[in-house]
């Protein structure tokens, strides 16, 4: 809270906690303030936003299974009780199934009839899993690393025919990951550049302050996209391809196979999700490494620290910066009793920064021993692109860093991360070479 206070002297600005006794300015100290709750464990709120470990190592301190009653929620900051949970297979991820009132039920449950394999539960869940490993698996990306890394080149090209300064998201952060979907995919080349921007416009959907225009992009490019993906799997019903589409099509388990429409939503959620997060994870580690000189030295001069420099990367920016459940039964968490249906929000900067997880987690070490993480997920639910995600990191981040040994940020441009409550990234990342 902010609050300004008049006296003999001009006006002053006095930040959090400040309250007057007589005219005189009395500071709380962080003992004394309220604990935060609500929206500022939120990326609506700037501090939390840029710093989230200044709200979050105090609500741990404090609170580590915190009733969030302005929410609705159970927020839990502390690694002991979230390395437990994340792997709980019997929590709920169906907001169909959580109270009313609830987190997880008033931020999905209105959207609760086309629901993607990310939010559903055992037997459906198990099921589409199962079929969609047969076709989406270490094997299929594998055979995609030599294209990634061509796309890769021709995006870097672009950079290098840039002039002054530019925008690493624009340039190449948010092309690298549509183009190698739309490669995975066997989207036709002709039709690549309506993909591209029906993809963009389905994006949207993590924007929370949408303007009426950007509603109606969103809402024409979902429609169009999905009838042109129905139309994609159809073909490829009669007309096999060596592309993903064709191998989700494909796909079968005891006579069982995935429908039209549980393959349009699979995409859907792999163009959303899983480019906005793989955007998010390259303009991390390029943050990241360029804030950090020493770090950056060691990741050209030693290959053999980039995996666990991408593992630190997403300790320090998970792309999605939480895990939603509810509660299958009633049980005890820590000291809270929590109810059948009630939201349990695991905080992964909670985690992550959490020193009995990570000692030192304020600082940026791609050497640090094992990195402890969850930026995709656990359990039944871990993240079904993540090997594609940090495939592309681990071919982008070095060539660039090596292409381009001068890089270093636009001067007179901030670095802020962008608005988008549930994930965690850069909307703008100004580069000079």
């Amino acid at each position: 809270m902010i609050c300004m206070v008049a006296m003999a002297q001009p006006l002053r600005i006095v930040i959090a906690g400040g309250f007057t006794k007589h005219g005189v300015v009395i500071s709380m100290s962080d003992e004394e303030q309220p604990l935060p709750t609500g929206y500022q464990l939120s990326a609506l709120d700037p501090t939390y936003r840029e710093t989230p470990w200044v709200p979050l190592d105090r609500l741990r301190a404090a609170d580590p299974v915190h009733h969030d009653q302005q929410l609705g929620r159970y927020f839990l900051t502390r690694g002991r009780e979230v390395s437990e949970l994340i792997k709980n297979r019997d929590l709920n991820a169906d907001p169909r199934k959580a109270n009313e009132g609830s987190f997880s039920k008033t931020l999905y449950g209105a959207n609760s009839k086309e629901l993607s394999i990310l939010m559903l539960d055992d037997p459906e869940h198990k099921r589409q899993r199962t079929l969609v490993l047969k076709a989406f698996n270490k094997r299929s990306v594998d055979a995609l690393l030599p294209r990634i890394e061509e796309i890769a080149k021709g995006l870097a090209d672009d950079i290098d025919a840039a002039e002054g300064e530019f925008d690493f998201v624009q340039l190449f952060g948010s092309p690298l990951p549509t183009t190698v979907m739309a490669e995975l995919l066997g989207i036709n080349p002709a039709d690549r550049k309506d993909f591209r921007r029906w993809s963009l416009g389905c994006m949207q959907a993590l924007n929370p302050f949408r303007t009426p225009e950007q509603t109606a992009l969103y809402e024409e490019s979902t429609t169009v996209l999905a009838d042109y993906l129905a139309r994609e799997v159809d073909i490829r019903r009669s007309k096999p391809s060596d592309d993903l589409i064709t191998r989700l099509a494909q796909a079968e388990e005891e006579g069982d196979s995935l429908t039209t429409q549980d393959i349009v939503l699979l995409i859907r959620l792999l163009l959303i999700a899983g480019n906005s997060t793989t955007t998010d994870m390259l303009g991390a580690g390029v943050v990241q490494l360029l804030k950090h000189p020493d770090q950056l030295a060691k990741f050209r001069s030693r290959p053999d620290l980039h995996d666990n420099a991408m593992d630190e990367i997403l300790r320090v920016e998970p792309p999605v910066s939480q895990v939603l459940r509810s509660a299958h039964e009633d049980m005890q968490v820590a000291d809270k009793a929590i109810k059948k249906g009630d939201t349990i929000h695991m905080s992964l900067f909670g985690v992550h920064f959490d020193p009995e997880m990570n000692p030192d987690p304020q600082t940026f070490d791609i050497e640090r021993k094992n990195v402890q993480h969850f930026a995709f997920g656990g359990g039944a639910h871990y993240c079904l692109g993540a090997g594609l995600g940090k495939a592309q990191a681990k071919i982008a981040l070095p060539m660039l860093f090596n292409r381009f040994p001068d890089l270093a940020f636009a001067p007179g441009r901030e670095v802020k991360h962008k608005v988008a409550p549930a994930f965690n990234g850069y909307g703008e990342i100004w580069l000079v070479k």
